[in-house]
């Protein structure tokens, strides 16, 4: 490590280390404002304000980050650039290229394999939990979790056969016979 790494580290405070969200994989962002962009034409700020709301405002990329992506971007020909002139000031609203829907199309691989390191991490993140922070987090994993899962089949389910759906719903109400199995052994030991 250099000189100036280690004098970094150590006049950075903790809180502002471990404020960001570190999980989130190397090209996530990029990711992100490639699909956004694809699904309607945004300017920068746009993608910028509508991270922070559906982040609930724990992430909010700065514009140090989401400008150079976008440069990136219309330099490789994956979005195109078209100049609109607002209260004098040139901006840009940003569009999809052919390019960009195939880049978008192999990214989705990226995901598969971010919730696989997720699941492998597992047994760190136990580890690293405050036993005074469990009641609450475990009841906010729960709800998070299901939420998820069933925002994730109802936003694409026209998207997925049918019987891959049935499936997935059997193989769900499995899993959650056990935890209740498992839930209603713990409460009687306890």
């Amino acid at each position: 490590m250099t000189p100036f790494r280690k004098t970094m580290i150590r006049s950075t405070p903790i809180h502002s280390v471990l404020a960001h969200p570190q999980g989130i994989p190397r090209g996530f962002l990029r990711l992100y404002v490639l699909h956004r962009i694809a699904a309607r034409p945004a300017h920068g700020y746009d993608l910028l304000q509508e991270i922070e709301t559906k982040t609930e405002g724990v992430w909010r990329p700065g514009a140090g980050s989401i400008y150079p992506i976008l440069k990136e971007l219309v330099t490789g020909g994956y979005i195109r650039a078209e100049s609109h002139k607002k209260t004098g000031k040139p901006q840009h609203v940003y569009h999809i290229t052919p390019e960009g829907r195939t880049l978008l199309q192999q990214s989705g691989e990226m995901l598969l394999k971010t919730g696989q390191n997720w699941g492998a991490m597992r047994s760190i993140l136990i580890e690293l939990v405050d036993p005074k922070n469990i009641p609450i987090m475990f009841t906010h994993m729960t709800a998070g979790q299901f939420a998820f899962l069933r925002g994730i089949l109802e936003s694409k389910k026209d998207k997925i056969p049918r019987r891959e759906i049935q499936f997935m719903l059997k193989e769900y109400a499995l899993n959650l016979e056990r935890q209740l199995d498992w839930t209603k052994r713990t409460l009687k030991k306890s």
